[in-house]
């Protein structure tokens, strides 16, 4: 029988296939984001694997110790810490702004942070300073290391104290390497950068020297004691055998760093949260103005370690959520002004940071935020023109050797 209202209506129509695959907040496809950030890796122009590494290694250590033989300040038995990548990839949190830029493809072709102990604590009975200084930050008194070692660095001094001058030292550190054809040595704020010349290429070595010390500071043992991701993961002496006093000359003091333990800690970090992470500061650029580094990043991305389950981040699809993921943890941190260290959360690493800076520095994460394909495009792109630069060395280099 027809219905008074016209042909029956058609069954019921199967429910849509939800757009899972759609960043919410953008619009872009996750399948896109993941694919940028797979070519964002192979183009990268770093190179990790050549003899020329090892020649330039060489040659930094042989700088190092003629700095010691004329000098006389460093330790005469030193335990150095290379770290993968510069400092403008995070390696180490340096005072933001300070880093003058360096180009990949441009100025080298691969790049290491090397720490340089100008003391060691092993065996003194130091007490940090921290009540006059920044939070994260210390003063570090040369009395108990003895007359010898007051005599040494007098020239580094300050105060009735006897404290050592963060800004001195890293003045001395740069002024103290003896003239070589083939390195250029550049200072960057807290960083004495060496740009090593090796055959045909060229190797640049971020050097800041450091204050080390055995063993855990007690105003991190309380976090210490928590629970945490890599438990398991890591031997006692990998998470807490030592850490470091760096120099801030923003600010004049020492900040606390816990290289030895972050270098362990990206080890067992997932390949798709590390991509994320390199891909997040290539799309950031490697300083953001107004007091934000990659250091950041990278904090935030151990901060997810601990409330995200490691097969979450440990799948590869999963990168592009990451990707994104870092970017809205840092547009949060920012918006409420806070971004706690991942080793002392009581310390803020934005503290000191003015509204208006913050406010514009919230308006540029969210400019990229809002059209992540853009921006990773343009990090690809940079990452072609890196290597286009790098070629174009080697053949100026190669036909200039040519009789």
């Amino acid at each position: 029988m027809a219905s008074l209202f016209g042909d029956p209506p058609n069954p019921k129509p199967a429910p849509a296939k939800p757009l899972t695959d759609l960043d919410f907040r953008s619009g872009a496809r996750i399948e896109e984001i993941n694919q940028l950030i797979q070519e964002y890796e192979a183009r990268d122009p770093g190179v990790r694997d050549a003899p020329e590494l090892h020649r330039a290694k060489d040659k930094v250590f042989s700088l190092l110790g003629q700095v010691q033989k004329s000098e006389g300040k460093l330790p005469p038995i030193n335990r150095y810490l290379i770290l993968s990548g510069g400092a403008q990839r995070g390696t180490v949190h340096v005072d933001p702004g300070t880093l003058c830029p360096l180009s990949a493809g441009g100025d080298y072709d691969a790049d290491f942070t090397l720490l340089v102990p100008v003391l060691s604590a092993a065996g003194v009975p130091v007490t940090l300073d921290m009540k006059q200084s920044p939070p994260g930050h210390a003063q570090i008194s040369l009395q108990p290391f003895g007359p010898e070692t007051l005599t040494r660095w007098a020239d580094c001094c300050s105060g009735d104290e006897a404290h050592l001058s963060a800004e001195l030292v890293c003045e001395w550190l740069s002024c103290s390497f003896p003239a070589d054809e083939d390195v250029r040595v550049v200072r960057r704020g807290s960083v004495t950068s060496l740009i090593v010349r090796v055959g045909l290429r060229r190797v640049l070595y971020d050097i800041l020297p450091v204050v080390a010390f055995k063993g855990w500071p007690e105003v991190a043992q309380s976090w210490l004691a928590q629970a945490h991701f890599w438990d398991g993961k890591m031997t006692d002496e990998e998470a807490a055998g030592s850490f470091y006093l760096i120099p801030s000359v923003s600010c004049g003091a020492w900040r606390l760093a816990f290289s030895a333990s972050e270098l362990h800690l990206r080890r067992i970090l997932s390949p798709p949260l590390l991509r994320a992470l390199r891909a997040a500061m290539a799309m950031l650029g490697c300083d953001l103005r107004g007091g934000l580094g990659p250091y950041h990043l990278f904090t935030l991305a151990l901060w997810s370690c601990e409330r995200l389950p490691s097969s979450y981040l440990g799948r590869d699809e999963n990168a592009a959520h990451a990707l994104l993921g870092l970017l809205d943890d840092l547009s949060a941190g920012l918006a409420h002004r806070r971004l706690p260290s991942y080793f002392l959360p009581q310390w803020n690493l934005l503290e000191g940071l003015a509204r208006p800076a913050l406010e514009g520095l919230a308006r540029e994460v969210a400019w990229v935020r809002a059209d992540p394909c853009r921006f990773l495009r343009r990090a690809v792109e940079g990452a072609k023109e890196a290597k286009r630069l790098a070629k174009a060395f080697r053949e100026r280099v190669a036909c200039s050797a040519v009789p």
